[in-house]
């Protein structure tokens, strides 16, 4: 009886270190899996941490754009208003003595013109159409720009001017004139092609001007010469 309850004593210690054992794998495992979950979690903060301090960085520079958006906008209302101002029409007071103006520096060119200053006149015609591009009198200062380097001699530049001059100014009161003058000015080239159409479109358009009888001898003055 006695080896008997010593043979269940050893099976019953047996079990019982066959069972501990397998508590001790378990606390292990246990352990094992805790120490991959911080390891897990410490890289888990570790992505926080960077995310965070881009979401600063971020931050950060969106306040520096919306700064410097709004020095942007500033240098633009600033430049805004001030073509604004540029391009403003004058007051009525303004626009008066602008016309005034512009009327005595037509003046003063045209004088020097018919005093035979012709330097001075084509100087103060430029000066008058770079000061008044859109003025009342920049046909006609086109028109003498083109007699005053006729003058001169200076065939080429006084038939850029009436060129331009009856192209753009259809309108003026100088334009029956300026198509004349363009056509003798083609005369001086030997452009007589170009003579001959200046002068039939000055007859269809200016039918009943001096011009348009001047030019009609023109004409007939160039069959004659072709006929010879």
């Amino acid at each position: 009886m006695v080896l008997q309850s010593i043979e269940q004593n050893q099976a019953r210690q047996q079990q019982l270190e066959t069972r501990l054992g397998g508590l001790e794998n378990q606390l292990a495992e246990q352990a094992t899996t805790e120490q991959q979950q911080r390891a897990e979690l410490a890289a888990v903060n570790e992505k926080i941490a960077q995310m965070q301090q881009h979401i600063h960085r971020l931050q950060q520079s969106a306040v520096r754009m919306n700064a410097s958006r709004k020095i942007t906008k500033q240098k633009l209302d600033k430049k805004i208003e001030k073509i604004a101002q540029a391009i403003k029409p004058p007051e009525p007071a303004d626009q008066a003595a602008n016309q005034e103006e512009e009327k005595d520096h037509y003046t003063a060119a045209y004088l020097a013109l018919k005093s035979g200053r012709y330097d001075e006149a084509i100087e103060k015609f430029r000066d008058l159409l770079k000061n008044y591009p859109n003025g009342g009198y920049s046909d006609q200062a086109y028109y003498w720009l083109g007699e005053s380097y006729l003058a001169q001699n200076n065939i080429e530049r006084a038939v850029g001017n009436l060129e331009w001059m009856v192209a753009h100014y259809p309108e003026s009161t100088k334009h029956a004139a300026g198509m004349l003058r363009l056509a003798m000015a083609y005369h001086d080239q030997a452009r007589i092609d170009e003579e001959r159409s200046i002068l039939k479109r000055l007859i269809e358009l200016h039918a009943d001007s001096p011009a348009a009888e001047e030019a009609r001898k023109r004409l007939q003055s160039l069959s004659e010469t072709q006929t010879r």
